[in-house]
């Protein structure tokens, strides 16, 4: 199998997969049309967007659903779907070298370009977290999740440089899975900075830890509850899904 991990950080139109423990974690950055779409997306949402914050676990005073013209999410989908195809083109090798001893999955050839849609189960939401607010260890429903930096102030990441404790957190995203054990980390932390894009299972449980600064970080969140393609997706271990 290849391994497409970037050791060295995250090279222009690459991606990073993170595996310390059972579940992965795509990471990787968005273009600048991805971008100024998602910049759009969140000043429509910040004006227009339902009130969120009782359907979510984040201690956070402003969470809305997504509020934009249709073409803006069309735009959205379409910037989407080649990280969504990274991630499952990953696990497909991932799958057919580490459970079925095969070099390549099988795909259908019968057409030149792989069909690949996906549904929202639930639509995607902005996050405006402010200072001191936070999200706790939660997971979510549905297939996969996502996490997409739109505007990270640098003074956050700030905040762990000059910490006096040997496990500054400020602002991170954390990710929870069994316990610590040789080869093998329980928690895995993330920096987060404007651009950055996270896929991971939705049952993956994290939290996200607040910083001090006086600053708001906006991101946007969603839940996939079903992606359909042409060739077969490992799913729960079924060899033939």
């Amino acid at each position: 199998m290849k391994n497409d991990v970037v050791h060295d950080g995250i090279q222009a139109g690459g991606f990073n997969i993170i595996r310390p423990f059972g579940p992965s974690i795509y990471h990787s950055t968005m273009n600048e049309n991805m971008m100024d779409c998602l910049k759009q997306i969140a000043e429509d949402s910040y004006r227009d967007g339902e009130d969120f914050t009782t359907k979510l676990a984040g201690n956070i005073d402003k969470e809305v659903l997504w509020a934009t013209g249709s073409a803006v999410k069309e735009i959205f989908r379409e910037e989407l779907t080649p990280h969504l195809k990274n991630f499952v083109d990953w696990d497909r090798r991932r799958y057919a070298s580490h459970l079925l001893n095969k070099d390549e999955y099988e795909q259908d050839t019968s057409t030149e370009e792989e069909e690949f849609r996906f549904e929202f189960n639930v639509e995607p939401w902005l996050n405006y977290q402010k200072a001191n607010e936070f999200n706790p260890t939660h997971a979510h429903g549905g297939l996969m999740s996502s996490v997409l930096y739109i505007d990270v102030p640098e003074c956050i990441a700030e905040e762990g440089k000059n910490s006096k404790s040997n496990m500054a957190c400020a602002g991170q995203i954390e990710f929870v899975f069994g316990s610590d054990s040789l080869g093998s980390n329980g928690t895995h932390k993330i920096i987060p900075k404007t651009g950055d894009i996270l896929l991971f299972h939705a049952q993956l449980k994290h939290c996200v830890w607040p910083f001090q600064s006086d600053v708001t970080r906006t991101s946007m969140s969603f839940n996939i509850g079903n992606i359909q393609s042409s060739n077969p997706i490992p799913i729960a271990g079924n060899p033939n899904p």
